[in-house]
């Protein structure tokens, strides 16, 4: 297996370059590009020459020796069953011609994955709800099939959570469980869709990620791994929540899991000054490693 993180945790102190020959010389093998991040009206990526500014990317990363592995489709936050506002109306068609574009991105970066996740629905307790919401995101992943078969890259798709409006405890939502996730990749090409299985999500959702991973099995080519106390999304660092680390990396090999062991951590570094940032870094390979081996 190979080890890898997010260039989020260190990208709001560092430049996208030097983020890459810092986690290169700490040791980790690959990165998973938050791409999500450049989500916005004016963004390098939103521009003539974004380009020019992924095949510098690409350039530094080759230079180095470490791998562009992942990266992150833009995020929709609209839920399917509320009527859209105009201003909403907008903001997705943004984002879809930002998604569109991350294809292209991912191929200049030599990127194999992007994740990309479901449209959820606010109200998803009912049959009529799940049957609605399988017909528009197969509809949906399709769309893009083969925009990733031109640019030679695969969709992983992510299991989630969702959170009651009041209470703030989870509830049931598209891709909350292993089993559906698994339905939906079964009625979708598997030379383009794979699994991306975020520990931290089954953990809110009360379900063990080692269960997931042997659910899922050889669907599982994209991993989103930290910690959580079992009711917040925290992406906190391994072993810091209440996730059964040994159990889970066994059941990686038993599944023959051979891809990138890649955290997304970033909470940690949030409130942290720069150059504690590249000390976390460093803690975060270390420990990764030495859960792995």
């Amino acid at each position: 297996m190979y080890y890898g993180m997010t260039t989020e945790e260190l990208a709001h102190h560092y430049s996208e370059t030097d983020v890459l020959r810092i986690y290169k010389e700490i040791g980790f093998d690959a990165v998973d590009y938050s791409y999500d991040m450049h989500a916005y009206e004016g963004s390098i990526y939103d521009q003539e020459d974004y380009v020019a500014y992924a095949k510098q990317l690409k350039a530094v990363a080759d230079e180095v020796g470490i791998r562009i592995h992942q990266m992150h489709a833009p995020l929709y936050h609209r839920r399917i069953d509320v009527a859209a506002t105009p201003e909403e109306k907008k903001q997705e068609a943004f984002l879809k011609k930002m998604t569109m574009r991350g294809f292209a991105v991912a191929e200049l970066l030599g990127c194999n994955y992007m994740v990309m996740h479901p449209r959820k629905l606010l109200h998803y307790g009912s049959a009529e709800a799940h049957a609605y919401a399988k017909e528009y995101n197969l509809a949906m992943y399709r769309e893009y099939e083969e925009l990733a078969r031109k640019h030679h890259v695969k969709i992983a798709l992510e299991n989630m959570f969702a959170y009651h409006p009041i209470t703030h405890t989870p509830v049931d939502t598209i891709f909350r469980t292993a089993e559906e996730l698994l339905a939906y990749l079964q009625e979708l090409s598997r030379d383009v869709f794979v699994a991306c299985l975020d520990t931290g999500h089954a953990n809110v959702n009360g379900i063990d990620p080692s269960y997931m991973a042997e659910v899922l099995g050889s669907y599982v080519e994209v991993l989103h791994v930290h910690d959580n106390y079992a009711a917040l999304d925290q992406h906190l660092l391994c072993g810091m929540g209440t996730i059964d680390w040994k159990r889970f990396v066994n059941t990686l090999k038993k599944i023959k899991f051979d891809g990138v062991v890649s955290l997304e951590t970033c909470a940690m570094c949030e409130k942290l000054p720069k150059v504690s940032c590249v000390d976390y870094a460093h803690l975060a390979y270390h420990t990764i490693t030495n859960l792995v081996k």
